[in-house]
């Protein structure tokens, strides 16, 4: 009687109206911090008090929803416009994504990079000041962003392909401050105009055939950069690009 009354409660605190409005107001305010963030500090460059700016405005709600399912062991690999998401991981503030525009070196301000990266460009820490591992399996992990496009793809690749060996090879399922027997996940973003790029064929294809844990998103502006999609993605659609290489019952593949 009790396990029923307990889980009664639990759905009834999922369908809770006031639960959800509470939600619903929170994923909004941190939507509108992250739009703000980029309008500002895109006037920022503009004016000359920051160099060189990268913003994530138009990927706000994709990227609040991805967050939800982010959880502690995961991994991202991500590029420059995942500003949302950190925001909404709880792993940035509007305060160090603008101390990184400024290229504060103060790691306290600034614990990415010590304005070392350009802005945008995250990452968590994996060690401590000795050199030894922190407890992986129970933080969320961001690898450190690079510039060039699609270059987080195979490291996505490699994250998820570590996870599917903690997973598969017993003498490392003692290793419980790194993974938790392998059940992460690599999250890994890239935008349209950038899976033109080999890296990212190569590792969705070596994604397919090796069965690694690694969800892909694919943020659609429709442009990259000013060139329409049209004009450098085959059918202008990554998604029907993408469609033979789904799973079907007896392949590998992707899903």
């Amino acid at each position: 009687m009790d396990t029923i009354n307990h889980t009664d409660a639990a759905l009834q605190e999922q369908l809770s109206f006031d639960h959800f409005r509470s939600e619903v107001l929170k994923d909004y305010k941190v939507a509108c911090e992250s739009r703000e963030t980029s309008l500002l500090g895109r006037k920022e460059v503009l004016t000359g008090k920051a160099k060189f700016g990268i913003f994530g405005d138009g990927k706000e709600v994709a990227q609040i929803a991805m967050a939800k399912f982010f959880k502690p062991g995961d991994f991202r690999s991500g590029y420059y416009r995942d500003q949302t998401f950190m925001f909404a991981s709880g792993l940035a503030t509007v305060e160090q994504f603008f101390a990184q525009l400024y290229a504060d070196p103060d790691v306290n301000n600034e614990p990415f990079s010590a304005g070392r990266q350009m802005n945008a460009h995250f990452a968590t820490q994996m060690v401590d000041e000795s050199g030894n591992w922190l407890p992986l399996a129970r933080l969320k992990n961001v690898s450190s962003d690079i510039a060039p496009t699609a270059g987080q793809m195979p490291r996505a690749l490699g994250l998820a392909f570590a996870s599917k060996l903690f997973r598969n090879v017993p003498e490392l399922h003692s290793q419980t401050e790194l993974s938790d027997k392998g059940n992460e996940i690599c999250f890994s973003t890239i935008g349209d105009a950038s899976t033109s790029e080999g890296h990212f064929w190569e590792t969705i294809n070596a994604a397919g055939v090796l069965q690694v844990p690694l969800a892909a998103f694919v943020w659609d502006d429709g442009y990259g950069i000013s060139v329409p999609k049209k004009y450098q993605t085959t059918k202008a659609s990554i998604s029907e690009a993408l469609s033979g290489m789904q799973k079907e019952d007896g392949t590998n593949g992707i899903e």
